[in-house]
Parts: C-alpha cells; structure tokens; sequence
C-alpha cells in the first residue's frame, strides 16, 4: 500500500483525545473536501510492503501499543490492511481507523476497536451522491464499533447532523460535533460560539480539535 508518512503523536479528537499513538496515514482519497487540511495525502505516497510497514510500526510503537491508520481514506486499502491489522492485534494493540464513511468497513472490523467515521456534510462543497453511502453508514452503525465526528463550520449544519441521526439511528452517547478551523484563535471562537452549543442542544458530544488548539502533529 502506499503510504505517506508513520509518525508517532497524540490523538487530537474523538474519545481517545490527548492518548499518544502511532500514526500511520494512507496514500489517496476518493474525495477533495473543500476544508481538507491534509490534502498532500490525496496524491503520492511511498509504496511499502506489509512485512515492512508491521515492522516499522511495531519498532515505533515500542510501549504505546496505539495505533491510529488515517489518510487520505484509508479504507480504499482495505485489502492490504486486513492481514498488517490482523498482525498488529496479534500484538495486544490497539486500533483505530479514520475513514469518511463512504466505504463499507467488511471484514475490517474483526480487527479494529473503533472507527472514527467522519460523514461530510454539504459544507465540504461535495455532492450528496459522493459523500453518503447509505449502506456503508448503515454497517459502520451495526458494527458497534463505530464513533460519528461532524465537522460544524456554522449554525446551518445543525439540520444536517439531524437528518444522520433520524436517518441512520446513530445513537447520540456515539456522536461529536468538532470545529471546522485551522488557527488556534479559530478554534476557540467556533468552538465557543457555534460547536459547544450546538452539541448542548442536541444532546451530544463536542470534541476539541487538540493537535491545532495546542500545536502537535
């Protein structure tokens, strides 16, 4: 699979906000969010073995035992990731796995312990028919493995986040609202003004973005 970069950091968002993991982020990406604050991953990556990428992750991981595999979407590797998650579990770690949801998670939830599934709402500038796939919302849902992050970039997206819970019956205790920002001073505001009130009222999670509010990769 190709790969862009493996580094080892703190989680910045969701329940696991503030652990230390290993970071291993996918090449490519079969959506160009307007906000997307990882774009160099749409393109490129080096291309690795699975040998060698469960080698360089159990050396980098040494006590952390964390790992998060984001992208780009990672799940557009699905097939290469199924057998490195299944030796990475075999170690006793842990895994997440950051995806837009627009991909079924199969057989990949065997080996995995959460899902951060992050559907685009129409802020993303993406077409309806590109950023939902029913079906694969439905089985992340089913899974119970599953935590739902919007990206909230105004009052308006409050319908939005709505229409997945009726639609889909994601429980709210598996749902957080986060920032869409890319300052510090950006976040604090949104998340003041805007993100916190929103999950107030809706009865659901706020997540910080932590990496941006206090500088980390």
């Amino acid at each position: 699979m190709r790969v862009i970069e493996i580094f080892k950091s703190r989680q910045g968002e969701g329940p696991n906000a503030g652990k230390e993991a290993v970071f291993l982020r996918l090449a490519l990406c079969n959506l160009r969010c307007a906000w997307c604050d990882t774009r160099y991953s749409w393109y490129g990556g080096i291309e690795m073995r699975t040998e060698d990428l469960y080698s360089r992750l159990e050396e980098l991981g040494n006590y952390v035992k964390h790992l998060v595999v984001t992208g780009g979407e990672p799940l557009l590797w699905i097939n290469e990731l199924l057998p490195l998650l299944r030796m990475i579990k075999n170690l006793g770690w842990y895994v997440e796995v950051e995806t837009n949801g627009t991909i079924p998670p199969n057989g990949l939830a065997d080996y995995v312990d959460e899902f951060n599934v992050s559907p685009k709402l129409s802020n993303s500038k993406m077409p309806i028919r590109a950023r939902i796939n029913e079906q694969a919302i439905r089985e992340f849902v089913r899974s119970g493995k599953a935590v739902f992050k919007f990206v909230i970039e105004n009052k308006k997206d409050e319908e939005e986040v709505l229409w997945f819970i009726n639609k889909f019956g994601i429980p709210k205790d598996r749902i957080y609202l986060m920032s869409q920002c890319t300052s510090r001073d950006e976040c604090i505001r949104k998340d003041e003004e805007t993100t916190k009130p929103m999950a107030s009222r809706l009865g659901i999670r706020f997540t910080p973005r932590l990496h941006i509010i206090q500088g980390f990769k």
